[in-house]
């Protein structure tokens, strides 16, 4: 489940991934690559929920 801290939704990686359809590895390969970014708060790395959605409405897909 996404997290909203102070009105912006994050996604942690696994769920990241899981909303993207691949492996968490892939996405961490997406990451090195600057195909994506995310956001360490505290010890557990987020992406932005805007990031993915504009991600994906790039690969005509939508965030379930």
């Amino acid at each position: 489940m996404p997290k909203a801290i102070k009105g912006t939704v994050f996604y942690t990686l696994p769920e990241a991934a899981q909303e993207l359809h691949i492996t968490i590895g892939r996405l961490k390969g997406y990451l090195d690559q600057s195909r994506l970014i995310s956001e360490r708060i505290g010890r557990t790395e987020f992406i932005r929920e805007q990031v993915l959605r504009t991600y994906m409405s790039k690969r005509g897909l939508t965030l379930e």
